[in-house]
């Protein structure tokens, strides 16, 4: 069941990653996510790249990203929501799956992103 969860959402990420990837307006980041929650709790920081469905300022956006999370010591895809500010910040929260502790888990984080003004 599990395996068939992770192929599912896997193959889904990557159509949706591929898809937007296609498009012009595409935002890259990196940043520093604040995790918690999951199946064995365990808080802590965790540093990965985002994909943005944005490059514009003073906007909001979803996002798809990878994680390492040092308190898990794993890797950790996630989806998100977030604020692209002014010079180049974002503000975001996402939901993960943490391979480590097996289950999904919650993320709060900030970062760079390559934005463009209006």
């Amino acid at each position: 069941m599990r395996t068939k969860f992770l192929a599912t959402t896997g193959a889904a990420l990557t159509a949706f990653m591929l898809s937007t990837a296609a498009m012009a307006d595409v935002g890259w980041g990196a940043g520093l996510t604040w995790t918690f929650g999951g199946p064995k709790p365990s808080a802590g920081p965790a540093l990965g790249i985002k994909m943005f469905s944005t490059d514009k300022e003073k906007k909001a956006a979803g996002y798809l990203g990878v994680d390492y999370s040092f308190s898990d010591r794993g890797f950790r895809p996630n989806v998100g929501v977030a604020y692209l500010g002014e010079n180049n910040v974002y503000v975001g929260a996402d939901v993960g799956y943490s391979f480590a502790q097996q289950g999904m888990n919650f993320g709060a984080g900030v970062g760079y992103v390559d934005t463009k003004k209006d």
